[in-house]
């Protein structure tokens, strides 16, 4: 970093506003420090040293000597956002372990439930990391007065509220995948889906939970959130094809499960039994396709 002093002080100066050289020569060591700091608390993690001091710059508060300024900044902490948003998977990593998990316990503290946490901390980490409507990622809007691990936990928070409050939340993701319409003026449809709904949604419930935690994320964001393969590629930092595969082999994989489960459960014989597959293969299909239509 020796090599670099002044141009540390060149890209505060360019990003921010003029310096007397006497704020220069006091401005210096605090940079220098501050990147010491941050390099040492991210293992891993690396950003161009000119455009992190930029970064600083842009959020240090105005009104009092920049040396003073910026140092009352979090600075470690904006150095792990910036990274983030610029996609490096050590930041993405080192954000998870000690900003998100953190900020998992706390929306407990709203609905107690991993699959509620699971879809808070996953809309979460969109809003966070990826480009939404135009709108840029909201850890490009964190400026350093407090905490990430706080300022992250409010943005959860703010989610988990807000759906708490929809209507929509009170049926929960294995119900909301069967129970749309499944075709209530065919016949077969309507006996199959009152003699044996009891046991297609245990089934269905069953087979759910065997799926991993990310292919039940993939469904919930993708099926039930609506959110494009273009926003989940980028929050898993894959292309979107790829997430293609991953919905259509969770989709596959539990459709399989589902028909095991209920093999296990319904006392027919192999007639009874494929036809039944065959009707609830049929359902399934409807279902996702009316909760993508949904989204």
């Amino acid at each position: 970093m020796a090599n670099i002093p002044s141009e540390l002080v060149a890209a505060f100066r360019g990003a921010a506003r003029p310096l007397s050289s006497e704020q220069e020569a006091g401005l210096l060591p605090v940079l220098t420090s501050i990147l010491e700091r941050c390099e040492a608390a991210w293992p891993g993690v690396r950003l161009e040293p000119g455009a992190f001091v930029a970064h600083l710059a842009l959020h240090t508060p105005s009104g009092e000597p920049p040396a003073q300024a910026v140092s009352s900044l979090q600075a470690e902490d904006l150095y792990l956002a910036l990274a983030a948003v610029e996609g490096q998977r050590a930041a993405m990593d080192a954000l998870e372990s000690a900003v998100l998990v953190p900020a998992g316990r706390a929306v407990r503290r709203v609905e107690d439930s991993d699959a509620f946490v699971d879809e808070v901390l996953q809309l979460t980490r969109l809003r966070l990391l990826v480009e939404e409507g135009g709108r840029a990622p909201r850890l490009t809007e964190y400026a350093g007065r407090g905490p990430l691990r706080r300022w992250s936990e409010a943005v959860a928070l703010g989610i988990a509220l807000s759906l708490k409050r929809r209507p929509e939340r009170s049926t929960p993701l294995d119900d909301a995948l069967i129970a749309a319409d499944l075709g209530a003026a065919d016949p077969e449809l309507e006996h199959i889906r009152h003699r044996y709904r009891p046991a297609f949604r245990a089934a269905f419930t069953e087979a759910l939970a065997k799926l991993p935690p990310r292919d039940r994320n993939l469904l919930r964001m993708g099926l039930v959130q609506g959110l494009g393969v273009e926003s989940l590629g980028a929050l898993h930092q894959v292309h979107a094809s790829t997430v293609s595969r991953w919905m259509a082999k969770a989709r596959e994989a539990l459709l399989e499960h589902t028909r095991l489960a209920l093999a296990r459960r319904l006392a027919l014989n192999t007639s009874q039994l494929d036809s039944l597959l065959r009707v609830l293969d049929g359902s399934l299909e409807l279902s996702l396709a009316s909760l993508l239509k949904e989204g």
